[in-house]
C-alpha cells in the first residue's frame, strides 16, 4: 500500500479493470477508461485512468490515485469509450464512502456494480478504496489486506441526469458529424433512426425509472409501517410485564396475610372437629370414663373418679393435682 501524500483526511482509489461491460461500439472494439470525483457539479474535478485500447468489455488499469476527503459521502465513477469526437458513455455509479471508513482497516477491496443510462445493472469494476486520517477511525493494521467483498453501489439521480447530458451531446455530435460529412442517405438515415431509437429509449428509460422510484417508495412505505407496529408491540408487551412485575409486588403482602389467615382457619377448623369428635364419642358411650389426668376435656365432658361421676365445666387440659373431687372450677359432681 503506498504511502499518503496528503496530510489530512483522503481516499486512496486503486483502478484495477472491469468486466461484463455494454459495447457502445458500432464497429470494433470499444476504449475504455474510468474517470471520478467527489463533485459531480465540477467538472474539472474528475481524474482518469490510462484508456485500455481495444480492450472491449474488459479493461484493466491497475491505476492508483489519492484525493483529499471533505466529508463527501460518495465517490462518483463514470467509464467512458475514447472516440475522435465525443467520448461515450459505457456505464456509471455512486459508491458510498462511509464502507470504506467503517470497512476493517479502513479499506476494502472489492467488487462494485455499474449502471446503464436507464438504472439497470450491466458489468461491474474492480476498485481497492482506503480511507486515511479520518478522526474517530482506528488505526490501521500494519500489513492488513482484506479479501475482495461484493461492494455496493448505486445511481444518484443527478448523477443520471449528468449521464443523460452527455449522451445526448455524444448523440448530437454523431448526428452532426454525419451531415457534415456528407454521409450517402443510407448512413444519414441510419444515424437518424439512431437518433430516434435514442430518444425513445430515453423517454422508455425515464418512465422505468419513475416506476421503479415508485416502487422503492411504496416499499420503504411498508417497511416503516412493519416496524411502527412492531415497535408498538413491544412497548405494549414491555408494559404489560411491568404492570405484571409491579402487580406482584404490591400484593405479595395481601398473599402473606391470606396465607396466615388460611393457616390460622385451617387450626381452628382442626380444633372444632376434635372437639366434636369426643363429644360424640362421649355421647355415644353409656358410661362415663375413667377420669385421666392428662387427658384434653371439653365442658360438658363426663368422667367417673372414686365412684362417682362428674361433669367437665370448662375445656382444660387435665393434670394429676385438678382431681375431679378438688378442682370444683372445672368440674361438677352430678
Amino acid at each position: 500500500m503506498m504511502a499518503s501524500q496528503i496530510q489530512g483526511p483522503s481516499l486512496t482509489i486503486v483502478a484495477h479493470g472491469a468486466s461484463n461491460l455494454k459495447d457502445i461500439e458500432m464497429f470494433g472494439k470499444q476504449d475504455p477508461y474510468l474517470r471520478f470525483t467527489l463533485d459531480i457539479t465540477n467538472p474539472k474535478s474528475f481524474q482518469k485512468t490510462f484508456v485500455h485500447k481495444s480492450a472491449g468489455q474488459t479493461p484493466v488499469w491497475n491505476q492508483s490515485f489519492e484525493i483529499p476527503l471533505n466529508g463527501e459521502p460518495d465517490l462518483f465513477i463514470e467509464i467512458m469509450d475514447e472516440a475522435t469526437t465525443t467520448d461515450g458513455v459505457i456505464a456509471y455509479a455512486a459508491i458510498p464512502i462511509n464502507q470504506v471508513v467503517h470497512a476493517p482497516g479502513g479499506s476494502m477491496s472489492g467488487f462494485f456494480d455499474v449502471f446503464l443510462l436507464d438504472g439497470s445493472r450491466q458489468g461491474e469494476v474492480s476498485l481497492t478504496l482506503t480511507a486515511r486520517n479520518i478522526p474517530g477511525q482506528p488505526m490501521a493494521t500494519p500489513g492488513y489486506a482484506a479479501a475482495p467483498v461484493k461492494g455496493c453501489s448505486y445511481v444518484v439521480e443527478a448523477h443520471q441526469k449528468r449521464i443523460k447530458s452527455l449522451k445526448t451531446k455524444e448523440t448530437a455530435t454523431d448526428v452532426g458529424i454525419a451531415a457534415a460529412g456528407g454521409l450517402f442517405a443510407l448512413g444519414a438515415g441510419l444515424l437518424a433512426n439512431k437518433v430516434i431509437s435514442d430518444n425513445r429509449e430515453e423517454e422508455e428509460e425515464r418512465q422505468r425509472t419513475e416506476e421503479e422510484q415508485e416502487r422503492e417508495r411504496e416499499r420503504l412505505e411498508r417497511e416503516k409501517r412493519q416496524l411502527e407496529q412492531e415497535r408498538e408491540a413491544f412497548e405494549r408487551s414491555q408494559a404489560e410485564e411491568e404492570a405484571r412485575q409491579r402487580w406482584e409486588r404490591e400484593s405479595e403482602p395481601i398473599r402473606e396475610t391470606i396465607i396466615i389467615h388460611e393457616t390460622r382457619r385451617d387450626s381452628d377448623d382442626d380444633e372444632r372437629e376434635d372437639y366434636h369428635d369426643r363429644h360424640r364419642h362421649h355421647d355415644r358411650g353409656c358410661d362415663a370414663d375413667e377420669w385421666d389426668p392428662s387427658r384434653y376435656y371439653c365442658a360438658g365432658d363426663k368422667v367417673s373418679y372414686h365412684g362417682c361421676e362428674f361433669m367437665c365445666l370448662q375445656p382444660h387440659q387435665s393434670n394429676p393435682t385438678w382431681q375431679p373431687t378438688e378442682a370444683h372450677s372445672l368440674w361438677r359432681a352430678e
